[in-house]
């Protein structure tokens, strides 16, 4: 089980380990030779992504997509299960087992053109697909509980909420006393930073141009950590547009070690989003000892409680306000450092990893 990963990686990643560590026998979809395959691909694709922006040839994701699908099927359809959990936005297999079914969000449903042509169309179907198929759902927050009860049409009855966490890695203490070169290879400067993918529904123009005031008071750096996702390059260029080319970093990919060493030397998270299902990276920025401001939305409403600032998705003027107070009010910084120390610890992956075998246990009974 591969350890570079990130959203729904993330989530696979330490379920896994901690079904292990609780005794289920867990048997990966992709076979050893079909998980590398699509890994290679994978890199790939990233690379082409990163070098040619938007003119990265399509036909790669596709022959990508294709090929994850193809052996997705196959390899799954050569191993018997007492139970299939369908932990990605793909079909779910044809096999005649008792099944579960993670939805994260429907982000697809509420902004569509915020994704490249023709997925939301094919999220829709699957999500739906799925929901129906499956004796159990997972979802993350009540608030997507609701609407997958109302737009998918779905009993509440076969619907769990299971919120996530972050890593143990981020709750290992760490000497932050020196800036490791791992940062200062972004910035030199203090930074406000960002983590997740870059693309639309982050709402990271948003973030930008609160930077754009905030820059005009504080000499601090923007870091953005997280690979270019899709319908991205409108939001790259955007702060050279406004002049702040020099100090906005987008870091594109980066390892577990270096994001732990961006979250254990910033001086503000920010979150700003227009829609999620959930929100790791505000888990992770709470047990690092990082102040947070993230979009009033209700899943992040949900999470965070009184641990975090909250700023209007859309109004750029109260985030900068927000951060500011941050950025200046020693006392403020050390109040909401300690709130969300306290936070954290309501979330834990061995919770996850519990409270996803009862839902095992619920369908298989059902």
């Amino acid at each position: 089980m591969s350890s570079n990963k990130a959203g729904i990686g993330s989530y696979v990643f330490n379920l896994y380990n901690e079904l292990l560590k609780a005794g289920i026998d867990v048997v990966p979809t992709l076979s050893e030779t079909s998980f590398s395959l699509v890994s290679s691909i994978g890199s790939v694709s990233s690379r082409l992504r990163a070098t040619f922006g938007k003119f990265y040839p399509p036909f790669v994701r596709r022959v990508g997509d294709a090929v994850y699908r193809y052996l997705y099927q196959k390899d799954t359809g050569a191993s018997a299960y007492d139970l299939y959990h369908e932990t990605n936005l793909e079909l779910m297999p044809a096999i005649h087992t008792r099944s579960v079914c993670n939805i994260y969000d429907l982000s697809f449903e509420h902004f569509p053109g915020f994704f490249l042509e023709g997925f939301a169309e094919r999220a829709g179907t699957i999500a739906s697909a799925n929901a129906a198929a499956a004796e159990r759902i997972i979802v993350n927050t009540r608030f997507v509980k609701e609407e997958v009860r109302e737009m998918l049409k779905v009993s509440d009855v076969k619907i769990d909420v299971i919120p996530l966490a972050a890593s143990d890695f981020y709750s290992e203490g760490r000497d932050s006393s020196v800036r490791p070169e791992t940062v200062k290879k972004f910035t030199e400067k203090d930074y406000i930073l960002y983590v997740g993918t870059v693309e639309p529904r982050k709402n990271l123009k948003t973030l930008i141009r609160a930077y754009k005031d905030l820059r005009a008071k504080c000499d601090v750096a923007l870091v953005i950590a997280g690979g270019l996702g899709w319908l991205y390059d409108d939001i790259v260029a955007y702060p050279g547009k406004l002049g702040l080319k020099k100090d906005v970093i987008f870091t594109n990919y980066i390892d577990d070690e270096t994001l732990r060493s961006l979250y254990d030397h910033a001086s503000v998270f920010v979150y700003p989003s227009f829609y999620e299902g959930f929100g790791i990276p505000p888990l992770e920025a709470m047990t690092c000892g990082v102040p947070a401001v993230i979009s009033d939305i209700p899943p992040l409403r949900e999470i965070a409680g009184d641990a975090a600032l909250f700023f209007q998705p859309a109004d750029h003027e109260e985030l900068a306000h927000e951060v500011g107070r941050l950025l200046s009010l020693e006392s403020l910084r050390t109040e909401m450092k300690q709130r969300g120390l306290q936070k954290a610890k309501e979330y834990s992956w061995r919770r996850v990893a519990a409270e996803t075998i009862r839902t095992y246990k619920q369908a298989l009974s059902s």
